[in-house]
């Protein structure tokens, strides 16, 4: 009789427990948002779980535009010792919208996280394809996350012999850029992506 009840209480408690997450992470959801892409880890290098949010808005697959851009957020979760969340920082310019490549529309392809590292994925493009992965690394000194490097290639669909052949790619680190911390990172600005091609901005 004694298993049945520790079962029993054993569900329950998980239950709990798995309501008791959810409802920390909800609580960062605005109203009219939903979770794009949710990914835990230890990001802050102290061995509790933590966590990387990224918002999209309700209806941004018609509403938003390249005129018009409906950004998204992406929020950084510190985990503490009691299980819950707090918010550390935010950026609405680390991710594109949809709609910022006009072939692709949704370039987001998601997050990786490494210890004391997050990585950001995009991919898009028609016949040349394109792709950018951008990662911060957690800086002790500075309490925060900074730019470690940003990766550009480009490649061709229509290679049949080797599908999406890379045919040229740059990257570039902290020294390039120096000292960028994640909140004042802006996708946007520094390189340009189109459908064809990558130029940096003023080397085109």
């Amino acid at each position: 009789m004694k298993q049945p009840i520790l079962a029993i209480l054993l569900i329950a408690f998980l239950s709990l427990t798995c309501y008791s997450q959810s409802a920390n992470i909800l609580k960062f959801v605005p109203q009219g948002y939903s979770i794009l892409e949710l990914k835990k880890g230890d990001l802050n290098l102290d061995s509790i779980e933590d966590a990387v949010l990224v918002l999209d808005k309700n209806g941004e697959d018609s509403t938003s535009t390249i005129k018009n851009p409906v950004k998204r957020n992406l929020l950084i979760l510190i985990g503490q010792p009691n299980g819950i969340y707090m918010l550390d920082t935010q950026n609405e310019n680390a991710v594109y919208y949809y709609g910022f490549d006009a072939n692709f529309k949704d370039a987001f392809v998601g997050v990786r996280i490494e210890k004391g590292r997050f990585t950001i994925e995009h991919y898009g493009g028609f016949s040349k394809r394109w792709g950018r992965t951008t990662t911060f690394e957690f800086n002790p000194s500075a309490n925060d996350w900074l730019l470690l490097e940003d990766e550009y290639s480009v490649m061709d669909a229509t290679d049949q012999d080797e599908p999406n052949k890379v045919i040229s790619e740059t990257k570039l680190t902290n020294k390039n850029f120096g000292a960028i911390p994640f909140g004042k990172f802006n996708i946007y600005e520094g390189f340009e992506i189109v459908p064809t091609k990558l130029y940096q901005k003023g080397k085109r």
